[in-house]
């Protein structure tokens, strides 16, 4: 197998838990995910899926698709035919697709594990009761193979917790640098708002992130969120607000109720769920050290969460992103961290790493490299837009691209026509993809990795899905959320469909 081919492999998870549910989810399994969550890492969860002697696709399409599978071994795990098939199809991802398995045995013996014996034989072979021969021999050279795989022993470990920040701590080791690395400038950018914030001070902080669009106030809250959080009791990133509610008639009132009851819902972890007591939530947020940022918030939703914001305590600390700095001031934020242009030097650096995944262009393509980042206004996302369309390219496409190019721009060196030139490069499928994402967003409908398992019928959503990725005209939260840049989404929504667009638009939209 290509050491490499993962690295253009889409994942739709960082890490995919398998377990008996009855040995460790109301234990180590709950306080584990947590542990995971508060690393900022995208874990499968299972809720809600009905289990039977088969796993289902959604499944299948979960473990295939995620970077590790951590496989929690315990008592019970092989009496269901469901854990033992998971397990089968791990270890066939760990051959085939080079998938990182990491274990844990939890109140078991990894021999018994690896030999079938003792309690957990006996429960082995009553399970195995009435299935065929091949079946049994998949099982067992599933858990031969799971079973000496390196990992941790619960009896080995003065508590749980102790195993479980370990845990945690090796799946963060074992992910990949995450984009945040290859940000030019972003820890500069962080350490700055993160001054203003006053992180050691007990006072309630409001700070306001400003900037142009595509300058990237996104990525920095972002990267502050994945650094901070886990200074704060409870904290909420709500992404993307700007306009979301502008398609729905509020009157002030509901509004500030719907907005609460969300961000009361997204702190306290009950996403898409109705807080069931909004003044007992209140009392909550007033009496613990909470971290809120709201990303391209609207005035009217801004003004709307005053009387929630006004009300926090305990040092807690609230970021909102806008590109209107009279809309910050206006409300009261009077803190407020001016994100400026990159540099030369920087600019190369986003573009090189978007065009050949490192810092700087190789030696023969450095003068073709400045030349092009020159083309346009240095936009972060511009930048990489513009990158993401001559990676593998070689010299002598680099040779007719780069006059091509320079006509296309010369004369509007503005971002959204460089988002122009990369959807006229998208095949039909890409750009109808695009156009379903834009069109479900415009309705106010969320979108997440799920929506896509129905269109696999139609197309290889999955591989335009990455592709939209690579070429930074999509990108993804740590929930599995789908976002679509808004410079991105009105430049689409000034371009006509493909021809098969009818169908995947009804879907989005109905």
């Amino acid at each position: 197998m290509d050491p490499n081919s993962s690295l253009s492999r889409g994942y739709m998870h960082d890490v995919f838990p398998s377990f008996c549910g009855q040995d460790v989810r109301k234990t180590f399994l709950s306080h584990f995910l947590e542990g995971l969550k508060r690393e900022g890492i995208n874990t499968f969860i299972d809720n809600g899926i009905t289990r039977s002697e088969s796993i289902n696709s959604e499944l299948v399409r979960a473990i295939k698709e995620a970077r590790i599978a951590i496989v929690i071994l315990s008592n019970n795990y092989d009496s269901s035919s469901w854990c033992l098939n998971e397990l089968q199809l791990i270890m066939e991802c760990r051959l085939a697709l080079g998938q990182t398995v990491m274990t844990i045995f939890y109140e078991v013996d990894p021999s018994d594990v690896r030999k079938q014996t003792g309690d957990f034989g006996k429960a082995f072979e009553e399970t195995c009761d009435g299935k065929t021969e091949e079946e049994k021999h998949r099982w067992r050279q599933a858990l031969t193979q799971v079973a000496v795989i390196a990992g941790e022993h619960s009896v080995s470990w003065a508590s749980e917790a102790e195993m479980m920040l370990k845990i945690v701590m090796d799946v963060s080791n074992e992910l990949p640098s995450t984009d945040f690395d290859r940000l030019v400038g972003i820890e500069a950018h962080v350490a700055k708002v993160k001054a203003m914030m006053c992180l050691e001070s007990d006072e309630v902080k409001v700070v306001g992130i400003w900037g142009p669009a595509g300058i990237g106030k996104t990525t920095i809250a972002r990267a502050l969120y994945k650094e901070v959080s886990c200074n704060f009791q409870l904290k909420y990133y709500k992404e993307n607000v700007e306009g979301k509610y502008k398609t729905i008639q509020f009157d002030k009132h509901y509004l500030q109720n719907y907005l609460e009851n969300e961000i009361n819902s997204g702190v306290f972890d009950h996403r898409d769920m109705k807080i069931p007591d909004l003044q007992e939530a209140k009392f909550r947020l007033k009496h613990q050290r909470v971290l809120l940022i709201l990303d391209d918030i609207g005035c009217d939703e801004l003004k709307a969460l005053g009387n929630l914001i006004q009300g926090l305590r305990f040092g807690s600390k609230v970021i909102v992103t806008s590109e209107d700095v009279y809309k910050l001031k206006t409300n009261g934020i009077n803190q407020v961290y001016k994100v400026v242009f990159p540099s030369k030097e920087e600019a190369l650096q986003i573009f090189s790493y978007s065009a050949f995944g490192q810092k700087c262009p190789p030696r023969s393509y450095v003068e073709k490299a400045v030349e092009v980042t020159k083309f346009v206004a240095p936009f972060p996302l511009g930048l990489k837009v513009l990158g993401s369309s001559f990676r593998g390219k070689t010299k002598d496409e680099w040779m007719v691209k780069v006059p091509k190019l320079r006509t296309y721009l010369e004369n509007n060196k503005d971002i959204e026509k460089v988002i122009r030139y990369a959807f006229d490069g998208l095949s039909d499928t890409q750009r109808n993809t695009l156009h379903g994402l834009v069109s479900s967003m415009r309705c106010g409908k969320d979108v997440n990795n799920n929506t896509f398992t129905f269109l696999e019928s139609v197309w290889d959503v999955d591989e335009d899905m990455q592709t939209l990725a690579d070429m930074a005209l999509i990108s993804r939260s740590g929930h599995g959320g789908i976002m679509v840049h808004y410079l991105v989404r009105h430049m689409v929504n000034k371009t006509g469909p493909g021809s098969r667009m009818s169908y995947i638009e009804t879907f989005f939209t109905q």
